[in-house]
């Protein structure tokens, strides 16, 4: 009787996978995969700006100059 039980589960759980793979940005999860896509576009415009700030800080010290931006 317990195999007849796990057979059946078994049976089940497969039945219910249709085997097609869904896009995330169509399930309940997509608005937090577009708000984490979106934070990462933020982070790299942050570190690029951060990035331009370390050269001109870089380049003033060197010339003795204050950098004109």
């Amino acid at each position: 009787m317990r195999i007849f039980l796990v057979a059946m589960a078994l049976m089940t759980l497969l039945a219910a996978c249709d085997g097609q793979k869904k896009d995330v940005n169509d399930t309940v999860f997509g608005s937090q995969v577009q708000m984490k896509d979106k934070a990462r576009a933020v982070e790299s415009t942050l570190q690029q700006g951060a990035e331009k700030n370390r050269e001109a800080i870089e380049s003033s010290e060197k010339s003795g100059e204050p950098a004109q931006q």
